[in-house]
């Protein structure tokens, strides 16, 4: 199993035991889809799983891939977010508090007047992109995942390992190490308090071309 979709609502509380060692992701998936979709009437029946951003997001999410990303304290619990319409958009919320990313590509389709124009921004090759305190919401991943040291089942409010938290009564996980080979995603938004891109390049396209 190779990718997970955003799920549509998110949990009970209930804090399972840290895991030991480093767990394989496939088998992580089938548990963590189970889990998730037992939690989906949570976010469903309680407003309080809706946690505003201090800016609306765009009409459509943007495309990110990486041959590699190694991240140090990660969480994850849905919850949902608004565009400038009002319309509200399931996300997987995920927070990062150290990552590294290799091969970066960041693309941004636009469909203005005039046709659709393409935005992208490489990394350099020598060396990976770091990021702290980073958020993503994301509409979608895939990749071969491996975490270490997981706690699934959590209650998303007690989240302590990625700095940032989620509502109370919504499923949340966290895992002390995070590492993504062949990653694609889509997102809503990213936010981080440092974001280093050194030797990037930025291109400005007619037409459509998301990131290979």
């Amino acid at each position: 199993m190779r990718s997970i979709s955003v799920l549509r609502q998110g949990g009970t509380r209930h804090r399972s035991p840290a895991g030991r060692g480093r767990t394989n992701w496939r088998r992580f998936t089938v548990a963590a889809l189970g889990a998730l979709a037992l939690a989906a009437g949570t976010i469903a029946t309680t407003t309080a799983a809706s946690i505003p951003l201090s800016f609306a997001v765009a009409g459509s999410p943007f495309s990110v891939t990486a041959q590699r990303l190694k991240g140090t304290g990660a969480v994850q619990f849905a919850s949902f977010r608004k565009d400038a319409t009002g319309r509200k958009h399931a996300v997987a919320v995920v927070g990062i508090r150290e990552a590294a990313l290799y091969g970066l590509c960041q693309s941004a389709v636009a469909h203005t007047p005039l046709g659709t124009v393409t935005l992208l921004i490489r990394s350099g090759d020598d060396e990976p992109v770091t990021a702290s305190r980073m958020t993503l919401d994301l509409a979608s991943l895939e990749g071969d995942m491996s975490f270490g040291s997981v706690e699934m089942g959590r209650d998303a409010a007690t989240l302590d390992g990625g700095g940032i938290t989620g509502a109370s009564g919504v499923y949340g996980q966290q895992a002390r190490t995070l590492t993504i080979r062949d990653m694609r995603m889509a997102a809503w938004s990213l936010t981080a308090g440092m974001f280093s891109l050194n030797g990037a390049t930025m291109d400005v396209r007619s037409g459509d071309h998301p990131c290979d």
